[in-house]
């Protein structure tokens, strides 16, 4: 063993919070969030534990699945910690594992060539096998094991209220060590995991924690000050606050959800980074009002539409693995995509732009959603989306943003920029 041992709260708390992501379909960080707010005697290194053993698992479930020979999640959190060292069997026979002996001879006598590759990358069959049709067998076992890696910390500085070096030296000064983001212009990278809620520069909105991916997605809409612009399904409003600060705080974005409970984070977002530019709508409110106003006005009057359309999350993996427990109708997606995609691009006013993006890596919900909107939209072109980065001093060439975790360090995105003639 390494460390300090495994303690039986930390092993409850994480068995319970592995059973109810698996058989309940729960979301891993918000159950936590719950379950240490409902704990308060847990200390910081208790919590790091609990963190560590439920991701650990998600992140090898598939290859853990098959060492176990079973479906029960005590297994696979036994041979996890067995395997990271954190207890032996006597340990685990402590812990209330009764199978805890044969779990440890399971485990010192598996042999992972017995593993199909989707097995080894904790991937999906079905999944695994578009990759190797996209990408070829070597590249989709790199971005296999990209996606079971722990994500960076990733800030975007708000340029409403201070530059990217200033930004910097706030965090260096208070300790954390981070550096520019290779990719985006106003992004930060921390060197390791770190809470930033009581840094008076995080309090005073000087910066947002963003994937870089989704930065660079924010920046492929080439928002200017005066515009108006929608940002079609915000959801808690990442890329809301990043086009409110290309826009300068000028002009007119509207945040539109078809949820309601998803807006409710955005609101004292706007307020902490200083944005007055913004109006938070439900997408039928918002289009509810858009139809009174459309006699009067025209009913496309908006000068970019960003659709950041509900998909598989596939490219997200790093932050949720969870998310790669789901079952797929990869079908459905595309045709809600589709649908959503035609009910934005009426909004968009002639010579306006339309970006469509996902947290998807898969071509079914990503070109193919993109050329099947142009077959049936012939008022709409696409974009060079690499010309349009450009406009922000980004380098990244192509029709379309299609942004790898194993290319390029980022959560997995794909974007797509469409004007109306």
């Amino acid at each position: 063993m390494t460390g300090a041992p495994l303690y039986a709260p930390q092993w409850r708390l994480a068995l319970d919070a592995l059973t109810a992501v698996v058989r309940d379909g729960r979301a891993a960080d918000r159950l936590l969030q719950r379950a240490f707010r409902d704990q308060p005697q847990m200390g910081g290194r208790d919590r790091r534990r609990v963190n560590d053993l439920l991701y650990g698992v998600l992140r090898d479930l598939r290859r853990l699945r098959r060492i176990a020979g079973s479906d029960v999640p005590a297994d696979w959190l036994a041979l996890h910690a067995l395997e990271s060292g954190l207890t032996d069997a006597a340990g685990l026979h402590q812990l209330g594992v009764e199978r805890a002996a044969v779990l440890a001879a399971a485990l010192r006598g598996f042999d992972d060539a017995r593993l199909t590759p989707a097995e080894r990358g904790n991937v999906p069959d079905a999944i695994h096998a578009q990759w190797q049709a996209q990408l070829g067998a070597v590249e989709t076992l790199q971005l296999a094991e990209a996606l079971r890696a722990q994500a960076s910390v990733d800030l975007r500085v708000n340029t409403l209220k201070c530059t990217r070096a200033q930004a910097l030296a706030a965090l260096r000064s208070a300790g954390f060590e981070a550096e520019p983001t290779p990719l985006a212009p106003h992004g930060l990278r921390l060197r390791k995991r770190a809470a930033l809620q009581a840094l008076p520069a995080f309090r005073d909105g000087w910066f947002e924690p963003q994937d870089e991916g989704s930065q660079l997605l924010a920046l492929l809409v080439a928002a200017r000050p005066g515009e108006r612009i929608v940002d079609w399904c915000a959801g808690a409003g990442g890329k809301t606050l990043a086009l409110a600060a290309q826009m300068e705080n000028r002009g007119a974005l509207l945040a539109l959800d078809a949820d309601a409970r998803r807006l409710r984070d955005l609101p004292p977002r706007l307020v902490r980074a200083g944005v007055r530019c913004v109006t938070v709508q439900t997408l039928d409110a918002a289009e509810a009002s858009r139809h009174e106003a459309a006699a009067a006005r025209g009913a496309a009057t908006f000068d970019a539409v960003l659709v950041d359309a509900p998909c598989s999350g596939s490219g997200t993996w790093r932050r949720q693995p969870e998310a790669r427990l789901k079952p797929l109708d990869l079908a459905a997606l595309a045709a809600t995509q589709r649908q959503i995609l035609d009910r934005a691009a009426t909004w968009v006013r002639p010579g306006g732009r339309l970006v469509y993006a996902t947290c998807s890596l898969l071509r079914a919900e990503n070109e193919a959603v993109v050329e099947a909107f142009l077959a049936t939209h012939a008022d709409f072109e696409l974009q060079d989306a690499g010309a349009l980065l450009r406009t922000s001093g980004v380098e990244l060439p192509g029709h379309y943003l299609q942004l790898y975790p194993h290319r390029h360090g980022t959560d997995g995105f794909f974007g797509a920029g469409l004007r109306r003639r």
